[in-house]
């Protein structure tokens, strides 16, 4: 039996009526930490560790970035949405799985810092908008937390749904409601979430909610890119539909980018030998590469537009 705020003597009382031991908080209940104060980093440390873990025992290094795209969204992010459905994390705890996240999809391991070739909000984007479709931690968080607010408007039959309209709630109507200055921060972050998914809901109305469309209501931003059609064409290898990704940032690393980056000191195509190596000149301009699809076109009997 767990208590908090409740006097000694009716702690005592309860014990020995109910014959129960008496238990400290914070606890762990199905692998998360239960604490009735703020939820701190040191309360959600043991999620880092864990997706930590899993990244060394992926051995992902010999993966492709294909490859680490699929582990991050079936694996890793598994471990993140169990505790974005219950709790609000902090934004420190949201930052490390990101960085994590970040340094497992261009490394292939937990501990490497350089720079990556796209930036994290961008890849975070849905695969219209030119992202790889990757959740957007944050706003998956917030998403996953209105399924109580949702349930708060519903006035199901629910305990404690029931509870909360009888302590808090009251007589007043649910989308218009304030919390006072003593609630605890669990009611608080609630109270939160609902005020940002507020219109949703007054636009989608109550009668469903699903997670993955508030979602995408919060994290639908950006441009629909002309080109998304090469990302999302189920028929393109794995491992191709990622270059031609980096390719549409501009961002593989061709020889006059590595020129930037001090890695070489040359930068000359090495198919036809004359030009600088660039993502224009390899895939378009290039005399040997121009050659190999014209061939490739004659033996297939296609054409290629211009």
């Amino acid at each position: 039996m767990y208590s908090n705020g409740v006097e000694e003597s009716t702690m005592v009382m309860l014990e020995r009526l109910s014959g129960m031991r008496r238990g400290k908080v914070p606890f762990k209940y199905l692998g998360v930490n239960i604490t009735p104060k703020r939820l701190g980093v040191d309360d959600c440390q043991c999620l880092i560790e864990k997706i930590s873990a899993r990244i060394r025992g992926l051995g992902a290094r010999k993966l492709s970035y294909a490859g680490r795209v699929v582990l991050i969204k079936s694996d890793l992010s598994t471990l993140h949405n169990y505790w974005a459905r219950i709790f609000i994390l902090p934004k420190t705890i949201i930052s490390k799985i990101k960085a994590l996240c970040r340094k497992f999809l261009w490394y292939g391991n937990d501990c490497k810092g350089s720079p990556a070739l796209v930036s994290w909000e961008q890849v975070c984007q849905s695969t219209k908008k030119g992202g790889l479709g990757l959740k957007h931690l944050h706003w998956w968080n917030v998403a996953a937390v209105a399924k109580y607010v949702w349930w708060l408007a519903l006035k199901t039959d629910h305990l404690w749904v029931r509870w909360i309209h009888a302590i808090y709630i009251k007589n007043v109507n649910w989308l218009d409601y304030k919390p006072g200055a003593g609630v605890c921060w669990a009611w608080k972050k609630i109270c939160w979430v609902k005020e940002i998914m507020k219109p949703f809901f007054l636009h989608q109305g109550i009668a469903s909610y699903e997670i993955k469309e508030g979602y995408k209501w919060l994290a639908d931003d950006g441009t629909v890119k002309n080109w998304h059609p090469w990302i999302s064409n189920s028929l393109i290898i794995p491992r191709h539909k990622f270059n031609i990704w980096l390719i549409a940032h501009r961002r593989l690393l061709t020889m006059d980018r590595l020129v930037k980056m001090e890695i070489i000191q040359a930068n000359v195509c090495y198919l036809c030998g004359h030009d600088a190596e660039t993502i224009d000149h390899l895939f378009f301009q290039c005399s040997f590469s121009s050659r190999c699809l014209a061939l490739l076109q004659d033996w297939l009997k296609i054409t290629v537009p211009q």
